[in-house]
């Protein structure tokens, strides 16, 4: 069963859309202010509806608070100018719902929203330790902060994690990489992209990006 996090002043409104998802067969967590959903962001949820107006502050301080989490935020909102919009979508929500709204239509877009989450399977999620890749984003974090990799240095990040405990020979890792960037890649290059690859990630030491000598590198733990 898919749980949301509710947060909404407005009891009618509340009410009726909590009955209304619940129907749906959603878990339905409700939370009137931002001191109550602040807690509860520790726990799982598969998407959080958010009003802006609450009584002790702003909807934005929850998105705030969510930052670097791959939860989905609907937010919900009676302010349709393009100001916030535009904050509410970089503050990591990804849909900006103004009320009055639709019922059915406000369900739909839900039931869009967590489709397109389930197709985002595991195969597109790679975690090392403290760093997570996300292939359908081309997004690499540590510590749920974005780390900025070159074209070629993403690749190459990528490449390994997708072969996770794997030795990949030089010879490999050229070829994967000859064959996507259309250009060639020497020995000398590829130790000097590895070396700035494990500075970003803070794994200057080695310890999740190895050099097997003799052989090549490997990703693991």
């Amino acid at each position: 069963m898919k749980r949301i996090l509710f947060v909404e002043d407005d009891q009618t409104i509340a009410s009726a859309l909590t009955f209304s998802l619940e129907d749906e067969g959603y878990e339905v967590v409700h939370k009137a202010t931002v001191q109550q959903a602040l807690p509860e962001l520790k726990n799982s949820f598969d998407l959080v509806l958010l009003d802006l107006g609450l009584p002790d502050g702003s909807g934005y301080e929850i998105c705030r608070a969510m930052s670097g989490s791959d939860t989905p935020i609907v937010i919900l909102s009676a302010v349709d100018d393009e100001a916030n919009i535009v904050m509410g979508l970089e503050l990591g929500a990804v849909d900006y719902v103004t009320k009055p709204f639709r019922l059915r239509e406000l369900l739909t877009r839900i039931r869009g929203i967590l489709r397109r989450r389930e197709k985002t399977d595991d195969s597109s999620l790679y975690q090392l330790g403290n760093i997570r890749l996300d292939s359908n984003r081309a997004r690499v974090t540590v510590d749920h902060k974005d780390v900025y990799l070159s074209a070629l240095e993403y690749r190459l990040l990528l490449l390994l994690m997708q072969h996770m405990n794997q030795v990949l020979s030089r010879e490999q890792i050229f070829e994967h990489l000859w064959d996507i960037d259309g250009q060639f890649i020497s020995d000398n290059t590829l130790s000097v992209y590895i070396k700035r690859i494990r500075e970003k990630i803070g794994d200057s030491e080695g310890r999740y990006i190895r050099t097997v000598r003799g052989l090549g590198y490997m990703a693991g733990e």
